[in-house]
């Protein structure tokens, strides 16, 4: 799910440009308009005094827990690979209920989160 400060309208618009003119046309996903600014604030990503939101990305688990937040400051982008990066550790994570450690892809080694698992790693890394 997406969400921005924007209004319905703007959404529309913006699905309706297609990307190679700057819009998001084809998405998969919806996108909530946040008018109020209640979730940027809530999120802690409101520009204090300017109406408009931080670039925040946050994954959250199925009971209902950020387990990862990123807010980049409006001139800095997010990275869509590690974005799609961190949600494949915690599909693993639940999963297997293993440890995914720094720069873990799928088909790395993870780790069981115990001291016995975290010397196999670093013996085997």
């Amino acid at each position: 799910v997406a969400c921005s400060v924007d209004s319905p309208f703007s959404h529309h618009a913006w699905l309706s440009t297609p990307r190679a003119k700057g819009g998001i046309e084809g998405i998969k996903y919806p996108i909530v308009s946040d008018i109020n600014k209640t979730i940027a604030r809530d999120y802690d990503v409101l520009v204090p005094g300017e109406g408009i939101a931080y670039r925040g990305l946050f994954l959250i688990d199925k009971e209902g827990v950020v387990r990862h937040q990123v807010v980049n400051d409006l001139p800095l982008g997010r990275s869509t690979e590690e974005a799609l990066r961190m949600i494949d550790a915690l599909a693993f994570y639940e999963k297997n209920g293993e440890v995914c450690p720094a720069n873990w892809a799928q088909g790395k080694q993870s780790m069981k989160p115990d001291q016995a698992g975290l010397e196999t790693y670093f013996v085997n890394a």
